[in-house]
């Protein structure tokens, strides 16, 4: 207890000194308020209590970060941005397109970069990570939008990192990506000057990240893209995903325990995950879906998993054992027939809930939390999308 204490202390200190003993938001200093240690990604969603994920607020300013912000509070955000920066005007918020349809824009501003002057029509959106089907139905959007307003250049605006994918199809579609990275270095100057939120103190935590500092997150990915599929590399994939999945949930989960098997020696799975968490996405996941333990399985697969892969996993999901959640990591993901059809079947049948990720799932999550967002609101997203299409 007396170290963690010191090592508590130790990080207060360091970090009051890089923010200059101010509220990072709002500016006060320490010596009118006492400051106080603020986690970018909760302890409850998997948040470390380490410099990256660290920041120093006010306590009003602490309340107002730990709320989750609607996304009308990010338009505004970006609007006040927008208004402070010389090559912006004519900002106009919530404007209404068109006749015969008519559409709701969320921002409609006037751009001039030495002699060229353009309107953007700009959409904001706050998804944690944008799927291809969010990015089809974004351009989509935006499209519809340009028709019946006319000359324009479009905009997607989001907090967060968006995936090479993301950029190509967006530019590909001729829309101009602002996203965490560009925000941050595109409205530096406004951003410290902004009135105080929630995404004042995110963005000021990505300017203040050292640019040539690699994130454990960003080591994690680099590992990923560097293990080939297939059987030569399966032990090495297998230990990687249990570093992974450290990296995103411990904590609040324990820490992965490595392969397992129940009594009978029959089923043995990658990795079990401890959920002991009263609080948060993983407290509401063992209450509604008896996820006491997360059972992991990693596969190193060139080809997709199949249904038999699944039946796998089941078999090991027990209400008076280890649960009934369950994950299968893959590199491809699974097939759209035997795989699919058997998780549906699992849930409808014996409530087992299997979620099948895949590479790009892991990189959205290695990305939202290296970004200062949880990242199980993926785990979240493919819930939602699973029993909605049931």
């Amino acid at each position: 207890m007396k170290s963690t204490h010191r090592n508590s202390a130790a990080l207060r200190k360091k970090l009051l000194e890089k923010y200059d003993h101010a509220c990072v938001a709002c500016g006060v200093k320490d010596d009118v308020v006492p400051l106080e240690l603020a986690h970018l990604v909760p302890i409850s969603s998997g948040g470390e209590s380490s410099e990256d994920n660290l920041t120093i607020l006010c306590p009003n300013c602490h309340l107002t970060f730990d709320r989750q912000p609607r996304e009308y509070e990010f338009v505004s955000f970006l609007t006040e941005l927008l208004k402070n920066h010389p090559n912006f005007s004519d900002v106009q918020q919530e404007t209404l397109l068109g006749r015969e349809t008519r559409y709701r824009a969320d921002l409609l501003v006037s751009r001039q970069v030495k002699d060229v002057k353009e309107v953007l029509l700009i959409e904001c959106k706050t998804y944690l990570a944008l799927t291809s089907v969010h990015i089809h139905n974004v351009i989509s959007q935006l499209e519809k939008y340009k028709s019946s307003y006319g000359d324009c250049r479009m905009v997607l605006a989001i907090p967060a990192t968006l995936r090479a994918t993301d950029l190509s199809a967006l530019s590909a579609a001729s829309i101009e990506a602002w996203d965490l990275q560009y925000i941050a270095s595109h409205f530096s100057k406004q951003i410290q000057e902004a009135y105080p939120s929630y995404y004042k103190a995110l963005l000021l935590a990505r300017i203040s990240r050292p640019t040539k500092k690699l994130t454990r997150e960003q080591e994690l990915l680099n590992s990923l893209s560097s293990c080939n599929p297939g059987k030569a590399d399966c032990y090495v994939y297998q230990s990687l995903v249990g570093e992974i999945l450290e990296c995103l949930f411990t904590p609040p989960l324990g820490k992965p325990i490595p392969e397992l098997s129940d009594k009978s020696q029959a089923n043995r799975r990658d990795f079990i995950m401890p959920n002991y968490t009263d609080k948060g996405f993983w407290s509401f996941l063992r209450d509604k879906y008896e996820a006491d333990y997360v059972v992991i399985d990693a596969k190193n697969y060139t080809r997709k998993v199949k249904k038999s892969e699944v039946l796998q996993i089941a078999n090991y999901l027990k209400p008076h054992g280890a649960g009934l959640f369950g994950l299968i990591i893959s590199r491809k993901g699974g097939d759209a027939s035997g795989c699919e059809h058997t998780l549906r079947e699992q849930w409808l049948v014996h409530r087992k809930l299997i979620l099948v990720l895949d590479d790009e799932d892991i990189k959205a999550m290695l990305v939202a939390k290296s970004d200062g967002r949880p990242p199980e609101e993926i785990l979240g997203q493919k819930i939602e999308y699973f029993r909605l299409s049931m």
